[in-house]
């Protein structure tokens, strides 16, 4: 009986995975619209006595924002049915409308686990964010593709203690996989000039001191992400900035129309794709208002997308659209449908040739004349200086340092090379400073000064390219077709971009060095966030056949943001993986992967249908499913591997038949990270031979073999 309705429920949702027209298992949230917070006593008492001293600290009236030192955390669980969910929660905002004692907006953390998919989010006061507003205009910016941040109206219970709040996520990891984008830096200006008194904020005006910050430290894991965080300051640091910004010149008619306060610099965030060096722009606190005489209601969409929104507004508020609202959307879904662009139509060009501004390379050079004329020692951060201090932080050759500024003769007065840590916590702590002599020396970050990777275009009139230098090959092109590509690696250090519509076309990549460099084991990409040697994104394939030989990078070929069929892939000697597939829907009819020593396919976050494959030597996994992927596999052979086919974190494995050979684990389903749930497998014709262990699954997964030989 339970096979029964196991296979039952696995073609309902087959069923609704091919009608559905995008990828909507793993773009949407179902979070309740209650949410019950249970704090033990001396957390509670912590929280409300932070909470007083918070309101009554200074003027209500005259000093009205909330001083860091209240904003401290305690322990909380989440209580969900009938499991507690270890948190942290602390007072949320920087003014004091977020303060109704006992009430108060709050930021929300996870400990090890997740709440309906999230790791973060944050609970307003509807006052401070204008109530329903800011769920109406988060959901139209995500109905016309604008990354935006889920949103809802919720009943928060805080130890019996019942009030509405705004339930709005952190721009986190999985707020980032769930648009399709690979985890990356978000930007947004540091709020130190919030803190500053009139004396102090005069002497910031008066030199460089403009200071960005990463919103999402946990991004902040090695080396190379620091540089990434840093390599993106750098550019917001332009003064041709905003060339760079996707679809900013929308965005800014939008929110000027009806969320002007969105647009102040402190409320301005942005998504760095460093394989472009360009932006995509992020909505935060717009004040949203729908005043008088902004829209006169004579635009008209389809009926069933102004059912849909009105479904969703419905879904995420309990209450339905007014006729205002519902006007506002008319007017703004035909502005974004007629003017939005896409990511791929963003290429380095002349109008994103750097523009540093004067007060920035005099700066810029001051310092690195200092360093290179000066002995510079990795000294205690906390050294006292007996006069006022700008602190400047900054990458030069791949090293940390602050350099500290004398506010009195313009004259740098030290440099210290600093570890990785220490700068990690400049570029992520907003509003973090130093008292230097009664002064409050906010770190000004610069940024990284050199070490970016190149980038080398590539003429498209040629069908053989050889890529000899260190750096990242752009092969870009509208629509190619009906002729071969070839592609010879002959430095260790060249990754290859390709983007395009391509029909006909067989791709051959081959290694010509035999001086490859093992990767970090601290991080699986580079400068660019690429780990792939060959990397397609946002391409179309249509009856095209991919080869690739003895690659020596994370992924031999990486598929990203992509669509179509593909008829054959060859890949053989990988270093690591062979062949990874993320946010995209292919069909492919057959695949040949020899020798990987790590996966030999690796699924995230999609759709694949595959006809034949044939898998050996597999260091690890031969089939790798995970993150909310769904694989639909009709015949394939795995042999010499570890893990013959391992479903995880809500992934979804349908297979015809499959058949495996001198294997450690033949199928494996699991939940691996803290944010999914578990994961499935079925397989209609199930063969394995000489294996240690048949299956392992988890509790939250399943494993369904209807006929075993």
């Amino acid at each position: 009986m339970k096979t029964i309705k196991w296979t039952l429920f696995f073609y309902i949702f087959l069923i609704f995975a091919l009608i559905s027209n995008n990828f909507a298992f793993s773009k949407t949230l179902n979070i309740p619209s209650k949410i019950h917070f249970k704090l033990d006593n001396s957390e509670y008492n912590k929280y409300i006595r932070r909470a007083m001293r918070a309101y009554t600290d200074g003027e209500l009236y005259g000093k009205s924002n909330i001083k860091k030192k209240y904003k401290k955390w305690v322990k909380a669980k989440i209580i969900v049915e009938e499991k507690k969910i270890n948190s942290e929660i602390r007072i949320l905002g920087d003014l004091k409308d977020h303060l109704r004692i006992p009430q108060t907006s709050l930021k929300v953390k996870i400990i090890n686990d997740s709440f309906y998919g999230i790791t973060r989010f944050n609970l307003f006061l509807p006052e401070t964010r204008k109530g329903e507003n800011e769920v109406f205009w988060t959901l139209m910016l995500k109905k016309i593709n604008f990354p935006s941040l889920y949103t809802r109206m919720v009943e928060v219970n805080l130890n019996g203690n019942i009030y509405k709040a705004i339930l709005q996520e952190d721009a986190t990891k999985e707020f980032l996989e769930r648009n399709n984008l690979t985890e990356t830096v978000i930007l947004k200006e540091n709020d130190f000039q919030f803190y500053l008194d009139k004396k102090e904020k005069e002497i910031y005006d008066k030199l460089f001191t403009p200071s960005f910050v990463i919103d999402n430290n946990n991004f902040l894991k090695n080396d190379i992400s620091n540089f990434i965080a840093s390599e993106a300051i750098s550019l917001k640091l332009n003064t041709n900035f905003e060339n760079r910004v996707i679809n900013e010149d929308l965005f800014k008619s939008i929110h000027k129309k009806y969320a002007s306060h969105g647009l102040g610099s402190i409320n301005r965030k942005y998504i760095f794709l460093p394989y472009k060096k360009i932006f995509l722009p992020l909505y935060y606190d717009g004040n949203v208002q729908f005043l008088p005489g902004k829209t006169n209601c004579d635009s008209e969409v389809k009926k069933e997308i102004l059912v849909n929104f009105r479904k969703d507004f419905e879904d995420l508020t309990n209450n339905k659209l007014t006729k205002m609202q519902e006007c506002v959307f008319k007017d703004i879904y035909n502005l974004g449908k007629n003017n939005m662009k896409e990511t791929k139509e963003f290429f380095l060009g002349p109008k994103f040739k750097k523009e540093e501004s004067a007060e920035y390379i005099n700066i810029k050079n001051k310092i690195i004349k200092y360093v290179k004329n000066n002995e510079i020692k990795r000294i205690n951060t906390k050294k006292k200086f007996v006069e006022k201090m700008i602190i400047y932080t900054f990458i030069l050759d791949d090293k940390y340092f602050n350099c500290y500024l004398s506010i009195l003769d313009k004259k740098i007065k030290s440099c210290n090379e600093i570890d990785q840590l220490t700068y990690s916590k400049f570029i992520s702590e907003s509003g973090r400073f130093v008292k230097t002599e009664q002064f409050k020396s906010f770190p000004i970050n610069l940024g990284v000064f050199n070490n970016e990777i190149p980038i080398i275009k590539l003429d498209t009139n040629s069908n053989k390219y050889f890529l000899d230098q260190k750096g990242t090959y752009f092969f870009v092109v509208q629509n190619y077709s009906n002729k071969d590509l070839e592609f010879i690696f002959q430095n260790s250090q060249s990754k290859l971009f390709i983007q395009g519509v391509f029909k006909n076309v067989n791709f051959n990549f081959i290694n010509e060095f035999n001086n490859g460099e093992k990767l970090s084991e601290e991080s699986r990409y580079d400068k660019n966030l690429l780990t792939g040697c060959v990397n397609f994104f946002d391409t179309t394939f249509e009856k095209i056949s991919i080869r690739s030989v003895d690659m020596t990078c994370e992924d031999s070929v990486n598929i990203k943001n992509s669509k179509g069929h593909i008829e054959n892939v060859v890949i053989n000697n990988s270093l690591y993986d062979a062949f990874d597939l993320d946010f995209s829907k292919l069909d492919i009819k057959s695949i040949n992967i020899n020798n990987a020593k790590n996966d030999c396919l690796d699924f995230s976050f999609g759709h694949y249908k595959i006809k034949n494959a044939y898998l050996k030597n597999c260091g690890d996994k031969g089939f790798s499913v995970g993150e909310k992927s769904q694989l639909n596999l009709d015949n394939a052979f795995v042999t010499l591997s570890k893990i013959g086919v391992a479903s995880k974190d809500e992934a979804i494995t349908n297979i015809e038949q499959i058949r495996m050979e001198n294997i450690d684990l033949c199928l494996s389903a699991y939940k691996k990270k803290k944010e999914f749930q578990g994961s499935k497998i079925k397989i209609n014709k199930f063969n394995c031979n000489n294996y240690k262990t048949k299956k392992e699954l988890d509790n939250l997964s399943e494993i369904l073999i209807l006929k075993e030989n």
